[in-house]
């Protein structure tokens, strides 16, 4: 299913969304196609707030540490909802793991200061994103310390786990949502995401997440094969990595997308990319490769863009963009699509308060 801009009909109470950690602003574009007002921003990297800046000129925008922003001394305008995909580096299976240990663990609990700052005027949904792992970290103190903290901050949020500690998806505020398997996108990307309540507006939590969809485009549409890449995205055919490529290519499909992971590399057999991640424009490592009528590349940026639900007419990096920022940015992106079905359920709730 095609996500497009939702009309806002002229009696249509706009809501308003304040971003933290915006990053590119995967959030920011999912609500803004959803009909929603972004008021304001924060971001820390100075190359993302470049795109950002880029891309939402008309939003105010924070360049600064989350540690460094106050309600008070910037005067942050009450949002109906934020959003925050918090540093997931901590938790993740491919990180240091260290959680709350962590400097950019720690970050979670600025989220929590800002919601009680804003004391009566709290955003009514809060909506956060992070790695799946992140349920099970530390044993699972982790995510029961950040339910303890969003429950103490005023919000109905709960994540259920069963007697093995795997999450009961149908009864928690806290879902993992794929890209492949919520959106019509074809990458393979796992996310946790959570919603909650403000117990000031809501009796209770009962958001609805996303439904599984079927249907997958061909990863090869949103690819540009008319045309030659840049020729630094090429491999050499006599390299140590070009001869790995050609190697599995060759005993492989020439239409699937593969990936170096150290020393080996992987096909994904299930007409998908791999997870796109924010270590991608590190050398030769982790980015999808595809072989194309002029050689084995590396996806380009736009492709990559595009992979994460940014559309053509609505994205771009500004001119000067070093490839290797441009792929970290996108990894760490959200999916637009799959963040636009939740922004709808936001404003179905949102609605549902004037009846």
């Amino acid at each position: 299913m095609e996500l497009e801009n939702v009309a806002v009909g002229a009696n249509r109470h706009i809501y308003t969304v304040g971003s933290l950690f915006a990053g590119i602003g995967g959030f920011c574009r999912a609500f803004k196609n959803q009909g929603f007002n972004v008021k304001w921003a924060n971001e820390l990297d100075p190359f993302a707030c470049l795109t950002y800046k880029h891309n939402y000129p008309e939003t105010k925008l924070y360049e600064k540490s989350i540690e460094e922003l106050s309600v008070k001394s910037d005067r942050l305008e009450p949002v109906d909802v934020l959003t925050a995909g918090f540093p997931c580096q901590s938790f993740s299976l491919a990180g240091n793991k260290l959680g709350f240990e962590d400097p950019r663990g720690k970050l979670f609990f600025e989220i929590i200061r800002l919601l009680k700052e804003f004391g009566k005027n709290r955003p009514k949904i809060l909506v956060l994103e992070n790695v799946k792992n992140l349920i099970y970290h530390n044993n699972k103190q982790t995510i029961n310390k950040i339910e303890e903290e969003i429950k103490r901050a005023g919000y109905w949020f709960r994540i259920p786990l069963d007697n093995k500690g795997n999450l009961i998806s149908d009864k928690s505020n806290a879902v993992i949502l794929n890209t492949r398997e919520h959106t019509d996108i074809p990458q393979n990307r796992e996310r946790l995401y959570m919603v909650a309540f403000s117990q000031d507006f809501f009796k209770i939590n009962n958001f609805k997440f996303p439904d599984t969809e079927l249907g997958l485009k061909d990863v090869r549409e949103l690819l540009d094969l008319d045309f030659e890449a840049d020729p630094d995205l090429y491999f050499d055919v006599n390299s140590k990595y070009g001869k790995m490529f050609a190697d599995k290519m060759a005993e492989g499909n020439k239409d699937s997308v593969y990936l170096l992971r150290r020393a080996y590399v992987r096909e994904n057999k299930s007409d998908c990319t791999f997870t796109l991640t924010a270590n991608m424009g590190e050398g030769g490592h982790n980015v999808p490769v595809i072989q194309d009528d002029w050689g084995i590349r590396k996806l380009t940026p736009r492709e990559c863009v595009r992979l994460q639900g940014f559309k053509d007419h609505q994205f771009s990096f500004p001119e000067g963009m070093p490839k290797a920022k441009q792929y970290k940015q996108i990894g760490n992106a959200v999916t637009v699509d799959l963040v636009q079905k939740l922004a709808a359920e936001c404003l179905r709730k949102l609605d549902s308060l004037k009846k």
